[in-house]
């Protein structure tokens, strides 16, 4: 009889931590698609310092204007006879539960959702305004559970969770 009270017991402790367990594995599965995001970030800067040309970041498919299926990264040059024009350097798809958020990313001037990282590394508009912002990665099984992205003016990315109670000003969304 106490072998089945405390197999009963465990397993009502295994059917409240399960909630959990879940939203812990959906938060790491965007911590990951984060992660990629800001290496090819990353990436996309390094390659406009040191190759000269303009690099963007965009939806894989621009026509959609949604980052749901992923992101490319594609030379942007300046002159038509440059054999890099438009070239696609790197891509990553999204796994279908995590959508994307992308609206702050709009490019004011040319209506497009990308990033564009000039010659000098920085994120910038033709017109030399700040584009770059936030992005909010969602998990559709969970929706309560969200990771931000966040590319600060200095060109600093970090992931935080809007959902974690932290007093650490640095943690907070």
């Amino acid at each position: 009889m106490e072998l089945l009270a405390v197999i009963a017991l465990l397993g009502v402790m295994l059917m409240m931590s399960l909630p959990l367990m879940q939203s812990q594995y959906y938060g790491r599965e965007l911590e990951h698609a984060g992660r990629q995001f800001i290496r090819h970030a990353q990436f996309a800067r390094q390659y406009a310092l040191y190759s000269g040309v303009h690099v963007a970041i965009r939806p894989l498919r621009e026509a959609r204007d949604a980052w749901d299926l992923g992101w490319q990264i594609k030379t942007l040059a300046s002159t038509p006879a440059n054999q890099m024009e438009n070239t696609v350097l790197a891509r990553y798809e999204l796994p279908a539960e995590i959508q994307i958020d992308a609206h702050r990313f709009r490019d004011p001037h040319t209506n497009a959702m990308q990033i564009i990282f000039n010659p000098a590394g920085a994120a910038k508009t033709k017109h030399g305004g700040f584009v770059a912002n936030r992005l909010i990665l969602s998990h559709t099984k969970a929706r309560n559970v969200q990771r931000h992205i966040i590319l600060a003016a200095s060109g600093r990315w970090r992931i935080c969770d809007p959902n974690a109670s932290s007093p650490d000003k640095a943690s907070s969304c």
